[in-house]
């Protein structure tokens, strides 16, 4: 019993390392590229996390909670889980990739670079398949430490990668390279770090 408190109170500890010390380093170089980026590459990024939002919920739809409570969740659920997840996103890719120069038709003039990023960033969708596996893995065996490393690890690569990119000069691209790589170094620490397949 009393190890079983201590692996929660460690738990909770990671976390909330992990919550605060991410929010901490993404206020700071938040700050940072709002004085080197124009607003408009903040207004063409949030119109395309919209669509990668939205895909995302329809790919994981509460599948990593049901593998969080299911109670003899065992390595075939969560396999099953991804496979279901990725084949999910990489329909929903396709689709958002032939449909982005629609998209940007669709917000007129001045939005013609809406359709490049969109399918950039759009690669998001499937890497949020496996995070979404791996993380549901993580909190049900609660080893919240791995899960801190990989974010922590994640944010600050992304971190460097986006302030690079917009001091050379490269606008909205910095903000996708920063969110790209930010998931993308999320899911390979984990899938490193974690092994359940």
């Amino acid at each position: 019993m009393n190890d079983s408190k201590n692996k929660v109170l460690s738990g909770l500890i990671w976390k909330f390392g992990e919550r605060i010390s991410a929010q901490v380093v993404t206020f700071v170089v938040s700050i940072i590229l709002a004085r080197l980026l124009p607003t408009e590459a903040y207004g063409l990024i949030t119109l395309v996390t919209i669509f990668i939002t939205f895909a995302n919920c329809v790919v994981t739809n509460g599948f990593g909670s049901a593998l969080i409570q299911k109670k003899d969740a065992d390595n075939t659920d969560f396999s099953s889980v991804l496979y279901f997840q990725l084949f999910a996103a990489t329909v929903l890719y396709i689709i958002l990739f032939f449909t982005s120069p629609l998209i940007a038709s669709f917000f007129g003039d001045g939005y013609e670079l809406l359709s490049p990023v969109l399918r950039v960033l759009g690669l998001r969708i499937p890497l949020t398949a496996i995070n979404n596996v791996q993380h549901a893995f993580v909190s049900k065996k609660m080893i919240f430490r791995k899960f801190f490393f990989a974010t922590i690890i994640g944010t600050i690569i992304s971190a460097i990668v986006g302030i690079w990119m917009a001091y050379k000069g490269y606008g909205v691209w910095s903000l996708v390279a920063q969110k790209l790589s930010n998931a993308f170094v999320n899911a390979v620490v984990l899938w490193i770090s974690v092994k359940w397949r």
